[in-house]
């Protein structure tokens, strides 16, 4: 069985957890990072928590950076009691900051800079309120907004299929509260003094945007599914993404819905809070989830040195999805055609091949696979069908390869000769043995090998925009890959990277078809 990498899911509270007590028990825990908070916020933060003397608790300049303490304070905590780190992370509102920080976005020190910031500016904001709604869908309370003339509301958080918050002037969230209620829906004032997350809430958006420019964020540690996006960050656009989160609804149902697409079994645990988040993850579970098509075909591209027999065996455990090996020049039914050692050109040959089955079978859903050089490959397909405008595969799964961002660890490997090169073949334990009986095999051998080492000598990476197409990685655990390595994979989808280890080296894949099928198909193993 495979293990699907990181301690599953973590979810950050925002505001409206607060509570005088909360943190009970953490702050002896960590005396320098309470010490810190306290000297960057330019007040005793744990007597605030534990105390609130003077009743600011309430207050958004200091509820902010109180939770912000208390959920990194509890998070590490879980950590060093034995919980492995997330390998997703979700943020509610300002909890969204807490899952950065996790992520290794910024230290504990920036972040509360950062939310001491957030917190001014959203608290010097007036005139505005939110209602919580419970029973209609976001499209049926767009539906009544409309007819009843509310249009000056925005939802502002959509947390559940049926829980919604509006956003907007005080004087139109009362009048919606007596509309709602006499359509039997229930609604609550929540205790805020502006509109946060509408479009009222532009000025502070553009000032905290103006702030972030001063600030660089690190390369991220894990996936972080944005508010505003349900999407997950992508480095390099931290900043515009929680400026964004301002006057943008928190799409808390929609973010949580990319997880379960992505891992329909994973675990979330709260980090601090009282379960809300909780709650509202078991009820968006239980509601009605779209399934992604399952694949009628698979397109596979083979690893270096193979052909269209490499993945035969898979072909047993594929049920009714039908393989299709996309076959490179110069082996299998195509060993007349003469090598290609041309990175875009090869990715034109197997896009051509690729494009006669497309429109032959058209709307049929299908799958790319592709293993070792074979997943690069398969990466550029998919940027190639994007180019040309043709239909997008409903996943991608690569294996044995890190992000193609990242330079391949074989980049070198077609310079190596004679003895030299064969004895490193020999290490990454994909030539079989007999095939040193005969000279003749030997020497094509070679000339294919050295093309397809060739290919990944010379591959360049295009920094395009993301696929709108989920990706799959799958590593042996005992290959060479960095925890950077495998998250550069990210940087390549607008969806949640699904991420699974199983046993054996980089040709795992030989002992593992019926997992690898299923990861195909769609299903988790």
């Amino acid at each position: 069985m495979p293990v699907t990498h990181g301690g599953g899911v973590a979810l950050f509270p925002g505001q409206g957890t607060q509570a005088k007590g909360m943190g009970a028990g953490l702050f002896d825990r960590y005396p320098e990072a309470v010490s810190l908070a306290s000297d960057v916020l330019g007040y005793d933060i744990e007597r605030l928590c534990l105390e609130d003397p003077d009743g600011r608790l309430d207050d958004t300049r200091y509820t902010q950076p109180a939770i912000f303490v208390v959920n990194a304070l509890s998070y590490w905590d879980s950590v060093d009691r034995g919980e492995p780190p997330a390998g997703v992370l979700l943020g509610h509102s300002l909890g969204e900051y807490n899952a950065l920080l996790a992520a290794k976005a910024f230290d504990f020190e920036t972040g509360l800079k950062l939310v001491a910031q957030r917190s001014a500016l959203m608290g010097a904001e007036r005139g505005g309120a939110m209602l919580a709604v419970v029973g209609a869908s976001v499209q049926r309370l767009e539906e009544l907004l409309a007819e009843n003339e509310l249009t000056t509301l925005d939802i502002a958080n959509r947390n559940t299929p049926t829980q919604n918050v509006l956003s907007g002037p005080a004087a139109d969230i009362d009048r919606a509260r007596e509309v709602l209620a006499e359509q039997g829906l229930r609604v609550a004032k929540v205790r805020v003094s502006a509109a946060f997350h509408s479009r009222y809430m532009k000025p502070a958006r553009e000032e905290f945007a103006a702030f972030l420019r001063g600030f660089r964020f690190a390369p991220l540690a894990g996936t972080v599914i944005a508010n505003a996006t349900a999407r997950p960050y992508r480095d390099g656009e931290v900043a515009t993404t929680l400026s964004a989160q301002l006057d943008g609804a928190v799409r808390w149902s929609d973010s949580v819905l990319a997880v379960l697409r992505s891992q329909p079994a994973a675990r979330f645990r709260e980090i601090g809070g009282e379960g809300v988040l909780t709650r509202m993850v078991r009820q968006i579970e239980t509601a009605p989830v779209p399934r992604t098509a399952t694949p009628r075909r698979v397109f596979a591209i083979a690893f270096a040195g193979g052909d269209e027999n490499s993945y035969r065996p898979l072909n047993e455990h594929l049920g009714d999805i039908e393989l299709v090996t996309l076959e490179r020049p110069g082996r299998g039914r195509r060993h007349s055609t003469p090598l290609v050692t041309d990175p875009d050109a090869l990715v034109a040959d197997l896009t051509g091949q690729l494009r006669d089955h497309l429109r032959d079978n058209a709307g049929e859903p299908f799958a790319v696979y592709g293993h070792s050089l074979g997943a690069r490959l398969a990466f550029r397909v998919c940027q190639q069908l994007r180019a040309e405008g043709l239909p997008a595969p409903v996943r991608l799964v690569v294996s044995g390869e890190c992000g193609p961002s990242v330079p391949s660890r074989e980049r070198d490997t077609w310079q190596l000769t004679g003895d030299a090169f064969w004895a490193h073949l020999d290490e990454l334990g994909g030539v079989p043995q007999q095939l040193r009986q005969y000279e003749d095999l030997m020497a094509h051998y070679e000339r294919v090998l050295r093309a397809d080492f060739t290919v990944l000598g010379r591959y360049r990476h295009p920094h395009e925009a993301p696929l709108d197409v989920p990706i799959t990685v799958v590593t042996g655990d005992l290959e060479p890959f960095t925890e950077a390595d495998i998250v550069a994979w990210q940087r390549e989808t607008t969806e949640p990277l699904v991420r699974h280890r199983l046993p054996g080296d980089h040709f795992f894949i030989r002992a593992h078809w019926p997992e690898l099928a299923h990861l195909i198909e769609g299903a988790t193993p």
